[in-house]
């Protein structure tokens, strides 16, 4: 995998080459297959027996019969109360259940290396950002030392301005760190080590993701626990069933031993019925009917959170669409009020306190633009990854 391909192919190698996702694959094609062994109950079931040995028949004559016995056994399930049926509907809803898994499993992977990639873009450009800020204060803070020594500028304003200065040197640490921790986490979803990456491009838009949170019901967190609990169901349905009589039609032929006997060929309706078993069934029952309570409430709580989760995301992503304009002008007024105090030196209009103060003002207004722009990326990102839409967009299909 390159990360040179773009973010989106980037992304969507991580997850195919997830050890996570291509667990969640199999654990799928087992589920469904399941559908099939669930199946089957309902078709016609045959069998064979052969012996191959010697039969001692006892008084009033002893006698030993060597040779070969068969029998086939064609039987056909005519009602069971229900317990094929939930066992099919278990099968199905695991299934689905199990592929909801793997949706969610892709989306998450998905939305946790975009997050890597985010995070170590931004603190890649905040760190350069800092970098350039610091370069040309540190030349006006020893140009102000200077003229402090000489007599031709306060102390104190030294003072405060060097202040200022080292408050954002001190922040170079902890943007280290942060690169440093992004770094290990880019390397753990590509294979590969960062680099120079680029800014990750707006896979959504504001105006879907807005479409997307108001279908928060369609998250596949939430399917795969409607799926469980449809599972939970179908369990307590063959519970029940084991309550009720079971009946199917057999036919058989069984050949003998001895040759001279003849072939006995039988055919009937079977019932089975269970008077007593310790109680197992009414456990088993009251095991299975407290778990469709348990993932009833369970997704009434999935679903509250999924809710606040995405109404969350989206008063966030509107405060930034109204807060970002706002930080737009103030780097331009910033910079503007830098340059004009910078040509006002000369004339003796301005000084370097003012110049320092401008400048860090606009470098905490260039530093704030990148981490909303970050933070808008992964509130899309979030969203579209929450509601099951991010791997579609990178091109994997459901």
């Amino acid at each position: 995998m390159t990360i040179a391909a773009g973010f989106p192919d980037a992304l969507r190698s991580a997850v195919l080459a997830s050890e996570g996702y291509q667990t969640a694959q199999a654990f799928e094609a087992e589920a469904f297959a399941g559908i099939g062994v669930a199946t089957s109950a309902r078709r016609a079931q045959l069998s064979a027996n052969a012996t191959l040995g010697a039969l001692r028949e006892g008084d009033p004559v002893s006698e030993t019969t060597t040779g070969a016995a068969g029998d086939v056994t064609l039987s056909q399930l005519l009602y069971d109360g229900g317990a094929s049926g939930g066992a099919i509907n278990r099968a199905t809803a695991a299934a689905l259940a199990a592929q909801a898994d793997r949706l969610d499993r892709g989306n998450m992977i998905a939305l946790e290396a975009a997050r890597a990639w985010a995070d170590y873009w931004m603190a890649s450009e905040r760190l350069a950002l800092l970098q350039r800020k610091t370069g040309d204060l540190g030349d006006l803070m020893d140009q102000m030392d200077r003229m402090a020594a000489n007599g031709m500028l306060d102390r104190a304003a030294v003072e405060n301005a060097r202040r200022q200065y080292l408050d954002i040197q001190l922040e170079r640490t902890g943007l280290e760190a942060a690169r440093a921790e992004a770094a290990v986490r880019f390397e753990q979803y590509y294979k590969q080590a960062p680099g120079k990456v680029g800014r990750p491009s707006e896979l959504v838009s504001v105006q879907m993701a807005r479409a997307r949170a108001a279908e928060w019901k369609s998250a596949p967190a939430l399917k795969r626990t409607v799926a469980e609990l449809f599972a939970a169901q179908g369990a307590a349905e063959e519970a029940r069933s084991a309550f009720r009589p079971k009946v199917s039609l057999q036919a058989g032929v069984m050949s003998p031993m001895d040759q001279d006997d003849t072939t006995d060929v039988t055919a009937g309706l079977r019932l089975q019925y269970v008077f007593g078993d310790g109680g197992r069934r009414k456990a088993q029952l009251e095991a299975a009917e407290k778990r469709v309570e348990a993932l009833e409430a369970q997704l009434t709580d999935a679903q509250r959170i999924a809710k606040a989760e995405m109404d969350g995301a989206i008063v966030r992503l509107d405060a930034l669409e109204r807060s970002m304009p706002l930080v737009a002008q103030k780097i331009k007024l910033t910079k503007s009020e830098a340059e004009t105090a910078r040509s006002q030196i000369a004339t003796g209009q301005a000084n370097l306190q003012q110049l320092i103060s401008a400048e860090i003002e606009n470098y905490r207004a260039c530093d704030q633009q990148i981490q909303m722009q970050a933070e808008k990326l992964t509130l899309l990102l979030t969203v579209a990854g929450r509601t099951g839409y991010l791997t579609e967009v990178i091109g994997l299909t459901p």
